[in-house]
């Protein structure tokens, strides 16, 4: 018979021995949690690694996935401090033909710009099959946009006439854009671009410093004061505009993903810049946006936030040009979904007509000279949104490039691309691809347009 003290021990001892189970049986499940959660992020990195390298990967579960059959998954990418850095979209897309073409779509977390692209092979005989070169040059083309994305013109060009594709609906005058914030130079890109007989005649690219006491990027090259690798910038930035005048199109510059260019002799440098704001150049001269309709403009925008213009703010240089970075009131150029996120960023005249619309709505300007540098009449051109996707042309039928893509409205659409010559067939079903992604996110993240 057990004593008092042998049945407390007893009872200890079972105690332990549970706890003791207990413990082994929690940590050998862990261990196999943990086991399972590494083979499965070493199966995401083997897959999305080409696309997008992150640290790990969470696979999106989302009600919005129904509705988009072509989708067989999407994930986010981490970085090692656990913040987001992207998408990764696994989908197959169909050719009018009914043949199926595997891809992974990689899209930037912020502004979801095409950060990768890699075929995801369909085997069988109803796979759609691009070959490597053809890939390249779409992923050259592609990778760096934002979605969605459009071509110039739907209908797909004869093949004598893919070497004559030119921009459509320049209007004369003189245009002009520039970076709303400076770089970590300090400098402020611009363009200007000249259009005569629908052709781009001249071009300019250089850049103004917001200190005052630096010159010009050009002058400061030219000086050794400022250096990059190959020829000095001021070399490089001739040789590039002398190139589009040629091609007339900045997609024909054939800009690659990190920014650099292989075609245009001596220029090493990055000229994203350059063609985003020579691109935006051309959507102003397709409507008639001018110079003048610009800096007013700018000038609007200052009145909005600080209650003054250029003039009076003591921000105009020497050549006229708006001396100041709008770096800390990105909300004027950034466009910001539900959940705060950054989708993309627009130009002057797009955020003058936001303006304009809170200004009338509140106290309505009768006259916009207040706006103007130096008191002169500034004869802005009137629009709206619908504008988009239109070239300039006696009927307005004419004019619409096409009223949506893949069932997005042209109003959405963020990026015109040309599709790669020989390859039109091979480009648009990537286009559809990525545009599948971003009618994805749009529901996912419920953006409003």
């Amino acid at each position: 018979m057990m004593t008092h003290a042998q049945l407390k021990q007893f009872i200890a001892e079972a105690i332990l021995l549970l706890i003791v189970g207990a413990a082994m049986v929690i940590g050998s499940y862990f261990i196999s949690q943990d086991n399972a959660n590494k083979r499965v992020q070493n199966e995401y990195h083997s897959r999305f690694d080409v696309v997008l390298d992150s640290y790990s990967y969470e696979k999106v579960k989302s009600k919005a996935l129904n509705d988009f059959p072509e989708i067989k998954g999407v994930y986010i990418g981490f970085n090692a401090a656990g913040s987001p850095e992207g998408y990764v979209v696994d989908l197959t897309v169909k050719s009018p033909e009914g043949k199926d073409l595997g891809i992974l779509v990689a899209l930037d977390y912020e502004s979801t710009r095409i950060v990768g692209l890699s075929l995801n092979n369909v085997s069988g005989d109803n796979a759609y099959v691009i070959d490597e070169n053809n890939m390249n040059q779409i992923k050259d083309k592609l990778i760096g946009r934002q979605i969605p994305l459009a071509f110039l013109t739907e209908e797909k060009p004869d093949d004598d006439d893919i070497e004559n594709i030119t921009v459509p609906g320049l209007r004369d005058g003189v245009y002009y854009a520039q970076r709303l914030y400076d770089d970590r130079n300090k400098y402020i890109d611009y363009v200007e671009m000249e259009v005569q007989n629908g052709m781009i005649t001249k071009i300019k690219w250089d850049a103004f410093c917001t200190d005052r006491t630096n010159k010009d990027r050009s002058e400061a090259s030219l000086r050794g004061a400022y250096e990059i690798s190959g020829l000095d910038w001021a070399t490089q930035s001739y040789n590039l505009c002398h190139a589009l005048l040629e091609c007339q199109d900045p997609d024909r510059l054939a800009m690659k993903s990190n920014g650099t260019t292989d075609i245009v002799d001596g220029v090493t440098c990055d000229i994203r810049p350059f063609v985003d704001l020579a691109k935006e150049c051309i959507s102003y001269s397709q409507v008639g946006y001018n110079k003048d309709s610009y800096m007013a403009g700018l000038n609007m925008i200052l009145f909005h936030l600080y209650q003054d213009n250029a003039y009076g703010l003591e921000l105009l240089n020497d050549d006229g040009h708006v001396v100041f970075s709008f770096e800390e009131t990105p909300e004027i150029y950034t466009v910001y979904n539900e959940q705060e996120v950054a989708i993309g960023f627009i130009g002057v005249r797009q955020i003058e007509a936001n303006i304009t619309g809170r200004v009338l709505e509140e106290n309505p300007y009768e006259n916009k000279n207040r706006y103007s540098n130096d008191g002169q009449d500034i004869n802005a051109v009137d629009y709206d949104g619908s504008e988009d996707g239109l070239n300039s042309g006696g009927n307005v039928d004419d004019q619409i490039i096409s009223d949506s893509i893949d069932d997005i409205p042209m109003s959405e659409v963020a990026s015109m691309v040309e599709p790669v010559p020989d390859a039109y067939d091979d480009t648009r079903m990537v286009v559809k691809a990525c545009n599948t992604c971003y009618k994805f996110l749009k529901e996912y993240l419920n953006w409003k347009v």
